[in-house]
């Protein structure tokens, strides 16, 4: 009984590099409007995006809230794409290797 317990707590330990790769995307409501949706995309070496949804949110996140998102890729350079409830959308560019937290905002006057 030892020794399979052993054996599948090792096998266990030996598939968690594959879930290393995993991480967390967090999005911090800062602004005044409900955010409704997060869309992630890689960008190439130009800067430009690459139609690979990475994932995202789909839930509503009100003023204030906060949400999260496991993404299964490499870090990097990202286009974030923000929708809110009122049907505007934000685009944000970031560095997933720097930084981990979306701040949205209201614009500056």
């Amino acid at each position: 009984m030892r020794i399979a317990l052993l054996a599948s707590l090792l096998l266990w330990s030996a598939a968690a590099p594959a879930w290393a790769q995993d991480f967390i995307i967090r999005l911090a409501n800062e602004g005044s409007r409900t955010v409704s949706s997060l869309s992630l995309f890689p960008l190439d070496e130009d800067g430009d995006f690459i139609e690979d949804n990475l994932g995202g949110i789909g839930e509503d996140i009100p003023p204030g809230g906060r949400a999260h998102t496991a993404i299964a890729s490499d870090c990097g350079p990202m286009l974030a794409v923000v929708a809110f409830a009122d049907a505007t959308e934000l685009r944000l560019n970031f560095d997933s290797c720097k930084t981990r937290t979306l701040l949205v905002r209201d614009p500056r006057p």
